[in-house]
């Protein structure tokens, strides 16, 4: 049955398809502005997937924290991998070594950055938000009422629930149900729609060492993270969570991470995660990177219960211009603009995507600006801005690949500032 199509005006109702980080940032954002705002996602709880990862938040951490109400804003240490760090002008800096040699070839300064874990920011964003969980979005409808959206979602079971809304943010990932509804309508719009391939591999070993010289060896590269350039690869080396009490009591868990060139079209049978996905990425460094490294390395176990191990093909999207339905519908983040994660603009063009939504809704809601004007120009915004971004994250991987043209990147030439 579906839901009241009764709306108030003055406080319009936003669905947000997806939480993740951007879609919980969207929610607290619009809702700290008196929105009405539902989320949806398809996953079974908060903390469903084993899989978590680390993401610097740099120069869109000052906006990131004027979006949020002070009171979610109080908690964000908690999702901060080593909050007890005396963030200094070293710690707020992103070092990258010559992984054969160890020497290290350059460090690019981000003043005011905090590396945070994807699985702590969700806990800390989702705090005061009714999401319903479990919940895939099907149909968008806005043929019936030109003036509000349909959603349609699948629930337990094949359940099929309705709801009417004012607006629909897409924010549901890389692989993004909203993106490929809005596509739906153009010529080839399933093939436009869909992520391609990047053609570069990444493999991750979260990581409990259990040799406390491996743990002070990693923290002396750098006590947050850590680059490492190889023959045809680049890697990290970094703190994932910190738990205990400073100074004495303090138990570091870390990561590594490799990028190289490669695709799971033509390694179908690579292992994807768990002992085997281990020992295949620390086989495939073996005689690669300097003893420093290569103890980082080969001091991972290759179990269960110390690492937990991941392999997968990044994906991107060039963002290209799509059928807003006459500006009720969106995306924002991934859904956006999916890209690899070189230099670590994503998210925080993800920030900007959210600020600049939030915008769009306050000068339609409260200086009676044209919908379609305005949230047309939010999309071209997210496009440009977006397909800039992704091309440039790939013109980093690959120029990262090879120690002769290391100079090139942007990483080199600019640091970590704002790609666009």
């Amino acid at each position: 049955m579906a839901a009241s199509k009764d709306t108030n005006p003055s406080q319009p109702t936003i669905v947000i398809i997806g939480a993740g980080l951007t879609g919980l940032l969207a929610a607290q954002a619009t809702k700290k502005h008196g929105f009405t705002v539902l989320i949806y996602d398809s996953e079974p709880h908060l903390n469903s997937r084993p899989r978590d990862w680390t993401i610097a938040l740099h120069w869109a951490l000052p906006i990131f924290s004027s979006l949020l109400p002070p009171s979610i804003l109080a908690n964000f240490d908690h999702a901060v991998s080593n909050p007890h760090l005396e963030f200094d002008e070293w710690a707020e800096t992103l070092p990258m070594y010559n992984g054969e040699t160890g020497d290290l070839m350059f460090k690019s300064a981000v003043p005011g950055a905090r590396r945070i874990t994807r699985r702590g920011l969700r806990e800390v964003l989702s705090e005061g938000l009714d999401i319903a969980w479990g919940r895939k979005v099907t149909r968008l409808d806005t043929e019936s009422n030109p003036e509000q959206v349909k959603v349609t979602l699948e629930g337990e079971e094949g359940v099929e629930e309705e709801v009417w809304v004012d607006y629909v943010l897409g924010t549901d990932g890389a692989g993004s149900k909203v993106r490929e509804i809005l596509f739906a309508n153009q010529e080839n719009g399933e093939e436009k729609a869909k992520a391609k391939r990047s053609g570069f591999m990444i493999g991750t070993c979260v990581v409990d060492y259990q040799d406390e010289d491996v743990v002070r060896k990693v923290l002396e590269k750098h006590p947050v993270m850590a680059m490492a350039m190889s023959r045809g690869a680049v890697g990290a080396f970094g703190v994932q969570y910190t738990t205990g009490t400073p100074p004495s009591n303090l138990h570091h868990t870390f990561f590594w991470t490799k990028i190289w060139k490669g695709s799971l079209s033509t390694t179908p049978d690579i292992p994807r995660k768990g002992p085997e996905a281990v020992r295949y990425l620390k086989q495939s460094w073996q005689g690669d990177l300097s003893p420093d490294f290569q103890s980082f390395v080969d001091a991972t176990p290759e179990d269960d219960t110390h690492t937990q191990a991941f392999i997968d093909e990044m994906g991107t999207w060039i963002a290209q211009p799509f059928d807003n339905r006459d500006g009720r519908v969106t995306l924002a983040g991934d859904a956006g603009h999916p890209m690899l994660i070189l230099r670590g603009q994503g998210f925080q063009h993800a920030v900007i995507d959210v600020q600049n939504y939030v915008q769009a809704l306050l000068e339609i809601r409260d200086s009676r600006r044209d919908r379609k004007e305005v949230v047309a120009a939010y999309d071209k915004d997210m496009v440009e801005r977006g397909s800039k971004a992704a091309l440039q994250a790939l013109e980093e991987a690959e120029l990262a690949m090879d120690a002769k043209s290391v100079e090139k990147m942007l990483m080199v030439r600019r640091g970590h500032g704002r790609s666009v």
